[in-house]
């Protein structure tokens, strides 16, 4: 038997499917990530994704571009 999560019109709204991506970093970042965030009103979590978000985009838009590279028709001397 599976568990389903019903939402019976309390709480948040879903964010949809999540997958966890922990990491460690310098005290003093970690205590200026979160101090940021708080005084932003996000969750570190909300902060970090919204740093992390712009330049993933942009990065996964380098990766693709490798994709439509075509071999140039060089023709090799004989």
């Amino acid at each position: 038997m599976t568990a389903v999560a019903v939402n019976r019109g309390g709480g948040r709204p879903s964010k949809g499917l999540r997958k966890f991506i922990g990491f460690r970093s310098p005290e003093p970042t970690a205590d200026g990530i979160a101090k940021v965030a708080a005084h932003k009103g996000l969750t570190v979590t909300e902060y970090l994704l919204s740093v992390v978000e712009p330049k993933l985009q942009e990065d996964l838009a380098a990766l693709g571009q490798d994709d439509y590279q075509q071999e140039l028709p060089i023709r090799i001397a004989s």
